[in-house]
């Protein structure tokens, strides 16, 4: 049976991750659109934010949205940083310049829609 939603674990999560960025709360709401308010009424427990609120927040803190809401224990780029391979991009990644970093983005954009273009064909042969 799926574990009950516990606005506890959610509230919990989100203000102990926004510290860890090194956030405060009028940032983190100003980098997921919402407003400060907002954000310190979801870390009291007094609000639930809708799902896209929630999901621009885990954007911005970089962590899925089953790890919020306490479905897992285990944040998506924790998962993610257990490949060697990952490691050595971010940390090469981190190293580069602005411009550069930018190129890559927008590389790895081409890239995305390129593959969802043939899966699209793959679908239609």
């Amino acid at each position: 049976m799926p574990k009950a939603f516990d606005r506890e674990v959610l509230r919990k999560r989100i203000t102990e991750t926004r510290k860890s960025h090194g956030m405060n709360q009028a940032e983190l709401a100003e980098k997921a659109g919402v407003t400060p308010a907002a954000i310190s009424q979801i870390e009291k427990g007094t609000r639930v934010p809708t799902i896209p609120v929630l999901h621009k927040i885990a954007n911005v803190l970089e962590v899925s949205l089953d790890y919020l809401t306490g479905k897992t224990d285990t944040s998506e780029l924790q998962d993610l940083l257990q490949h060697d391979d990952l490691v050595a991009f971010f940390r090469g990644f981190e190293s580069l310049g602005s411009e550069d970093k930018e190129i890559i983005r927008k590389h790895i954009e081409f890239l995305k829609s390129q593959n969802e273009g043939r899966k699209g064909s793959d679908a239609t042969s």
